[in-house]
This record gives C-alpha cells, structure tokens and sequence, in this order.
C-alpha cells in the first residue's frame, strides 16, 4: 500500500452506499453484453471523512438477472 492510500484511509469515518434499480442506456446495455430491456442495479459508493467530505466516489453498474448483494451490519 502506499503512502497516499494509507493517509487517505486514516481519514476514513464512514461510507455511504445508494442502490438503485433501473432501465440501461442502450450505451451501457451494448457494453454490458445484455439486453436493453433487462434491470441494471446501479451501485454508487462515497467514502467519507467525519465531516462528510467524500474521499473517493465509486459507481458500479450491474446487470440484475446476473448479480445479487448482500450486506451485513454489526448490531452492537
């Protein structure tokens, strides 16, 4: 790891993750090797300081019928 990417993450307080459900573009379709008409889960990820400064910024886009996410929490 180097030292820009050490310093980055000391500075880590919390990440926010937005999921959400929709129709391609016919761009995105043609480069995801699906049809138009198949759900896309766009992921889209800040990483955060405490001040809620984003870090780094991330947008992954999923072809639904071929991907399922799973999260967990700590409850204490």
């Amino acid at each position: 790891m180097n030292s820009i990417m050490v310093a980055a993450m000391a500075g880590i307080d919390h990440i926010v993750e937005q999921i959400t459900a929709r129709t391609p573009t016919i761009q995105e379709a043609k480069q995801l090797g699906m049809p138009k008409n198949t759900p896309l889960l766009a992921v889209f990820g800040a990483v955060r300081d405490a001040s809620g400064r984003p870090l780094a910024v991330v947008e992954v886009l999923l072809p639904a019928d071929r991907h399922q996410l799973e999260d967990a929490y700590p409850v204490s």
